[in-house]
């Protein structure tokens, strides 16, 4: 009577996560022909408990007499996937060594894993971006929301956005925060009256970058011109309006400022200025008090509101027209 004696169990077995990939190794058996690598999701590890009541296993062979093995990390593994672990998921690993006259040895002492962080495969849904201003867009989204997609463990999103250059604003995540939330940001420094084509995209503790959503797009408001802080911009616009409202008049008009929110324009006309000598009083020009200048005089003469200059006056007139 024969008896065949399985071959030896494997030892040694050393598991080592890379990037995006789990790599195996272990001692050689005599007498195998090839070896059974197995990888069993330790229960509730996936996704470190995303998904809680999901299991996967993957069995690779390896031809002796090789002794390693690689296997890639990430992407949808359903359950039927058998050459691809899931990302960030707790493995056991055993091998055993297969001969085709001895049969199969027992299985190698049981070695975990955990698997790589990699990029989400699903992207934030539900974006919605409302300008809430002339240079600031409010940018709202839900969080991601297939467990098996979101391959790491979230720590921010990154908000991309775009009109001619490409830019981006990261929202991260504070402690206690869930990422599947989802968040908000404020863009702002922003164009007015221009559109802004946004994507949010989910980041892991790696920096791993996922799928960004489907853009959403959205009109910065018009410039205005009745805030302290638009002063500048809007002098800008009063020196085009102020241009033509002088070529129409045959007077060299320029820009001085802002009073009011209306433009001071300056108008220079020939001939002297009459008025009260001992006030500078004028008057039949509309002008007054400390606004005069004493008659027979050259120089700038502030007009606090005229419709048109006076006819025959010599100087610089300040007003608002």
């Amino acid at each position: 009577m024969t008896i065949t004696l399985a071959p030896d169990t494997p030892e040694g077995v050393v598991t080592t996560a890379e990037s995006s990939s789990v790599t195996v190794s272990w001692g050689a058996v005599v007498d195998a022909d090839r070896y059974t690598v197995t990888f069993s999701m330790a229960q509730g590890t996936n996704q470190q408990g995303l998904c809680p009541t999901d299991s996967h296993t993957a069995t690779l062979t390896v031809s002796a007499p090789s002794t390693t093995v690689s296997i890639a990390v990430g992407g949808d593994v359903g359950s039927t996937v058998t050459d691809e672990l899931r990302a960030y998921t707790t493995y056991e690993v055993t091998v055993e060594a297969v001969s085709d006259v001895r049969g199969t040895s027992r299985p190698s002492g049981t070695r975990s894993v955990l698997t790589p962080q990699t990029s989400a495969r699903e992207a934030p849904g539900d974006v919605r971006a409302e300008a809430e201003s002339s240079t600031d867009i409010s940018v709202r989204w839900s969080g991601l929301s297939n467990c098996r997609l979101v391959n790491g463990r979230i720590t921010e999103y990154r908000v991309q956005y775009a009109a001619c250059n490409t830019m981006t604003e990261d929202y991260t995540l504070g402690d206690g925060e869930d990422w599947r939330n989802g968040g908000r940001v404020t863009l702002t420094g922003l164009t007015p009256s221009t559109n802004y084509s946004i994507s949010v995209a989910a980041v892991n503790g790696n920096g791993d970058v996922g799928l960004y959503s489907d853009p959403v797009t959205t009109m910065t408001h018009q410039y205005s011109c009745e805030s302290a802080d638009s002063l500048q911009s809007c002098g800008s616009t009063g020196m085009i309006v102020g241009m033509v409202i002088g070529l129409l008049l045959g007077v060299a008009v320029g820009v001085s400022g802002l009073i009011g929110g209306a433009v001071i324009v300056k108008r220079h006309r020939p001939a002297a200025v009459k008025g009260d000598m001992a006030t500078g009083a004028n008057p039949a020009y509309g002008m007054s008090g400390p606004h005069g200048k004493p008659a027979e005089t050259e120089g700038e003469y502030e007009i606090p509101k005229y419709t048109q200059p006076p006819s025959g006056a010599e100087g610089i007139y300040e007003g608002v027209y």
